[in-house]
This record gives structure tokens, C-alpha cells and sequence, in this order.
């Protein structure tokens, strides 16, 4: 499966089956979880593989996520340095863990907010000057739902995302940029529209102006989010990982730059600047 595929199926999955994972499986989860990774700013994330009953055994940790996710046996916790852009970079490296986990055909689901970082931090050593932005659950998706999706009580299913011609645009805001199935550039901007974001608010912009590309986030008020966490920086960082897996696959080189051009209100992020750009 090609990361572009991964990306188009992933789903949040809240109910697993209790099956185990093979060591083979948890020896490859291992060998690229631990592979150094840095986002677009630099900063280095680490993550570790969590076998929960291991975990609850021998560090007396409960793992919980306050009734979101089910029969989880296995999760990947991590952390970075804390810095004003720590969750872009983190939402980035683990969107790439989150895709390949997906191409395995394991189930994952994004959690920023509902889990017991006190838990995550013994288990991570963690650092007076790190964060735990976000973690996964990692295995086989249970057939049936959560009683919580049953009853209506999450937040989304993420299956619902908006227009395209609604995220991403020409020149200004007022421009909306219209699909182009052929356009390498617009698949991975299609990447882009589907990923995961926290209550499914889809903060991204991104304005096309020349051969660049210019990501923003579009503030909106999350209830219950974390004070601790920018839900939304970890959502730019997804956004901005599916974009590069995706340029990657269609071989289109380019790099990030940092260089707001002040043509709208939004809250920049950074850019993206295409490789006969950045080359002239």
C-alpha cells in the first residue's frame, strides 16, 4: 500500500479486537518508531511502543483515555522540546508513524485530549522541558462501536471534510482554487483535506502564489481541549505531513521555507516552495 492509499483509508479506530500483535509485528513498529525524525522546524520527536498489561505491570500505569478507546492492547506514546511550533513538528512525525501503521493494517485514533499524561510521562522519562502532545492506540479494529459512538458521544467520525475549494486557494482568500485531478500539486493538497483534525475542524488554509504554497491556520475555539496543547498546531503538522508523503510518492522535490508573505489575516504556519522555485 503507498502512503497516498494509506492516507485516502485511514479512520479513527476507538474499539479494538483483544488480539495480540505478533513479535514480528511489534519488532517492526519498534525499528521505525525509533528512526530519528524532525518536522519542518527542527525539532526531534521520540516515541515509544507501550504494551499496556506490560506497562500496567511493571509501572503501575493505568494508560487511560477517560472511556474514548476499547480493548486497546498496545500504544504509541512520544514527546518533543517545547517550542512555539513543538506540536507542528510532533503532529508531523507522527502522522508519518500513523500512515505506515495503516499500510500494516492496524487501526490508530488521534488523541490529544483525553488521556492521563502523568502515565505517558513516567513511562517516556519524560523532561521538564518536553511535552506529550498527542498518543495513539495501535491494533486490529473490533467490527462493532464504542458504546460512546453508539450513543453519539464523540466528537466525529472524521469521515466528513469540507469542499476543496474551501481549504485551498490562488493569490488571496478570495480565490478559491478548483480541483485538478491531473495536477500533482492538488492530489497532494487532496492528502491535505483528509487529514485528521481534532473535532474534525479542519484549521488548514493554504494559498498557492506562484510556485509556492503558503499554509495558515485558521483559529476556532475547541471545547475541553488541553491548556497544555495546541490541538491546532498538532493539526498543521498532520496537514503538512500528508503533503509531503504525498509529494514524496509523485516525486516532486521542493523544500520548506519560513517567510510569511502577508497576504491575508490568517496565522501563518509556513511554506512550501516547489524545487525549479527555490533552484532559479
Amino acid at each position: 500500500m503507498t502512503d497516498i492509499e494509506a492516507i485516502k483509508i485511514r479512520k479513527s479506530v476507538r474499539k479494538y479486537e483483544k488480539r495480540e500483535l505478533s513479535p514480528e509485528i511489534i519488532k517492526e513498529i519498534i525499528h521505525f518508531i525509533q528512526n530519528p525524525c524532525k518536522g519542518p522546524f527542527g525539532n526531534e520527536t521520540r516515541f515509544i511502543f507501550i504494551e499496556k498489561p506490560v506497562a500496567k505491570a511493571k509501572e503501575k500505569v493505568r494508560l487511560g483515555t477517560y472511556g474514548f478507546i476499547s480493548n486497546a492492547l498496545y500504544f504509541i506514546g512520544g514527546c518533543v522540546e517545547k517550542f512555539e511550533f513543538s506540536e507542528v513538528d510532533y503532529g508531523y512525525c507522527l502522522e508519518k508513524i500513523v500512515i505506515r501503521l495503516t499500510s500494516m493494517g492496524l487501526g490508530t485514533c488521534w488523541i490529544g485530549g483525553t488521556f492521563n499524561r502523568k502515565d505517558y510521562a513516567k513511562l517516556l522519562d519524560l523532561k521538564p522541558n518536553e511535552t506529550i502532545p498527542a498518543i495513539t492506540p495501535v491494533g486490529y479494529k473490533a467490527e462493532d462501536k464504542t458504546l460512546r459512538e453508539k450513543l453519539g458521544l464523540t466528537f466525529t467520525d472524521g469521515s466528513k471534510r469540507y469542499n476543496f475549494d474551501t481549504l485551498f486557494f490562488e493569490e488571496s482568500l478570495n480565490k478559491p482554487l478548483i480541483f485538478d485531478p491531473d495536477d500533482p500539486y492538488h492530489k497532494a493538497l487532496e492528502c491535505v483535506r483528509l487529514a485528521p483534525s481534532a473535532v474534525n475542524k479542519q484549521p488548514w488554509r493554504v494559498i498557492k502564489v506562484g510556485s509556492k504554497y503558503h499554509f495558515y491556520l485558521k483559529r476556532e475555539k475547541i471545547t475541553g481541549a488541553p491548556k497544555s496543547t495546541d490541538l491546532q498546531k498538532i493539526d498543521m503538522g498532520i496537514a503538512l505531513s500528508n503533503f509531503k508523503m504525498a509529494l514524496n510518492e509523485l516525486n516532486i522535490r521542493g523544500k520548506w521555507h519560513i517567510h510569511n508573505p502577508n497576504i491575508c489575516d490568517l496565522e501563518y504556519i509556513i511554506s512550501w516552495i516547489d524545487e525549479i522555485h527555490f533552484m532559479q
